[in-house]
Formats: structure tokens, C-alpha cells, sequence
């Protein structure tokens, strides 16, 4: 039962992906075989009697982002799919249907090939960002040698924190001024 509920809410993923990509890349529609794909996969195991609300990536959340901050999200939402294709090929099948087992592995196996392509291509940046955030997680903070550098380079660091902000608070303010010149333009005339 775990199983096939594990496997259920694995599929609906599978969906959400599918949304999520052709909602979130307009550039590069979304394969009709991958659609198909999920549709297929969604179909062989249709959820019985057991819903899940709500979904699974916000993309109410995703919509509030500015490009930047969407493409390291997205870059991770692709990074957790990565994983999940993994684990639901690691899962042993619900049934003893060898033939619907192999179409299904098959599935997800192009499922995974085409987030991977995805990722690889054109979230190589991310990958980056996601491997420096990684180390910056594993610092050693109980460590007084570690405490110690940190203090030094806190300067810089408050300062270039400091300076990004600034910057991105003139940028925006460059970007209104010209609307507040045409309509003071348009209130004059």
C-alpha cells in the first residue's frame, strides 16, 4: 500500500513537472512525447481513493520571482526531479506485469534523460551556484579558526552585500523615473 501510494504521488509529480516546464519555459515548449509520457504514466496508475492537494512546486511563488532568483529555483525543481526519477526506478514494481513494468521504466527513463538534457545545458550556472551553496552549508561554524577568518572577511563581504543592494535599489529607480517624467509630461499638456 505504501508502495503504490509512494508510486501515486511520484506520478503526480511527474505532472506537476510537466506543468511547471511549460508554464515556467515558454521558449522551449514542452516534447509532445513527453507529455504523452506523463499522460501514460498518470494513467497506469491512477490514484485510488487517495488525493493530494495542493501541489508540489508553487507556481504562485515561482510567478512573484524576478528571472534570476526563477532560474536557480527552477534549476533545483529539475536537480529534485533528477532524484526522483532515481528513486521511483529503484522502487520494485506494484504488479507482476513485466511488460507494463519495462514501457514504464522506459517512460521514466526519457522523463529523466530530458530534465537531465535540460539541466545540463542550460542551468549550468546553477549548478555551480547550487555546488558553492552546498559548501557554504557544510562551513564548520563551532570551529575558532573558521570564526576567526570569517571576521576578517566580514568587511568585504558586508560591503559587497551592501553594494548589490544599492545597485539593485538604482537600478529600479531608473527604471520608474522615466514613467514619473511622461506622466508628469502628460499632466503638463
Amino acid at each position: 500500500m505504501a508502495l503504490a501510494l509512494g508510486r501515486c504521488l511520484s506520478l503526480f509529480m511527474l505532472v506537476c513537472m510537466s506543468v511547471c516546464l511549460s508554464v515556467c519555459l515558454p521558449v522551449a515548449p514542452v516534447p509532445g512525447k513527453m507529455l504523452e509520457t506523463v499522460k501514460t504514466l498518470s494513467l497506469q496508475h491512477p490514484q485510488k481513493g487517495q488525493s493530494f492537494s495542493g501541489s508540489v512546486f508553487s507556481r504562485e511563488t515561482l510567478n512573484k520571482m524576478d528571472d534570476g532568483d526563477k532560474r536557480v529555483v527552477l534549476g533545483k525543481v529539475l536537480e529534485v526531479y533528477d532524484k526522483l526519477f532515481d528513486q521511483m526506478l529503484s522502487q520494485p514494481p506494484t504488479d507482476s506485469q513485466s511488460e507494463e513494468n519495462k514501457t514504464e521504466e522506459a517512460g521514466i527513463r526519457y522523463l529523466q534523460e530530458m530534465v537531465t538534457l535540460l539541466r545540463r545545458t542550460q542551468y549550468k550556472k546553477h549548478l555551480l551556484l547550487t555546488s558553492t551553496l552546498e559548501q557554504l552549508g557544510n562551513i564548520q561554524i563551532n570551529n575558532s579558526v573558521v570564526q576567526s577568518k570569517a571576521l576578517w572577511e566580514l568587511p568585504w563581504l558586508f560591503n559587497e552585500a551592501s553594494s548589490l543592494a544599492e545597485r539593485k535599489r538604482r537600478s529600479l529607480r531608473r527604471r520608474r523615473a522615466p514613467r514619473k517624467r511622461a506622466a508628469k509630461f502628460r499632466r503638463a499638456m
